[in-house]
């Protein structure tokens, strides 16, 4: 039932795992645990969160963006920049309202990840930002391909 959920729900994590499924989170631990042991589950690390995944089915760069994706700005940050990419800093910082710093802290983050390449300019604020070529494919697997997809994602 474990494996049924985390195959239809691809980076779900334990506490969801729990309280969908209706099952103790000793339980649902020692089944996920089994599960990655003998190599049907693997798991991604996602700020705070052990996110899991059927394994083999995605490539490391689509497990990292299907999990950043469930997080609040930063899955903002992603559907902005695979709907209209370049994005200058201060026009992204406008979007989201967040702080420059802010921004900043996220976008590091993303850059660090492989997900997001930044132009060089010499004005922090006119700096551009742009999915990488393998996150903006992981994001098109991750959504389904076209604006309508993304469109969705946004609304949720």
């Amino acid at each position: 039932m474990i494996l049924s959920y985390i195959t239809a729900n691809p980076g779900v994590y334990l506490r969801e795992l729990t309280e969908d499924l209706g099952l103790c989170m000793g339980v649902v631990q020692y089944h996920v645990w089994a599960l990655t042991r003998d190599g049907k589950v693997e798991d991604c690390r996602s700020g705070r969160f052990r996110r899991f995944f059927r394994a083999r089915t995605y490539q490391e760069t689509e497990r990292m963006v299907m999990s950043l994706l469930k997080q609040g700005t930063t899955g903002r940050i992603l559907l902005l920049l695979a709907k209209r990419q370049p994005l200058t800093h201060s026009k992204l910082a406008w979007i989201l309202g967040i702080s420059s710093q802010g921004l900043s802290w996220q976008m590091g983050r993303l850059r660090r990840y492989g997900i997001v390449e930044t132009s060089a300019s010499h004005y922090a604020l006119r700096r551009e930002y742009r999915l990488t070529e393998e996150a903006l494919q992981a994001m098109g697997r991750a959504l389904g391909d076209g604006p309508d997809a993304i469109s969705a994602a946004e609304a949720r």
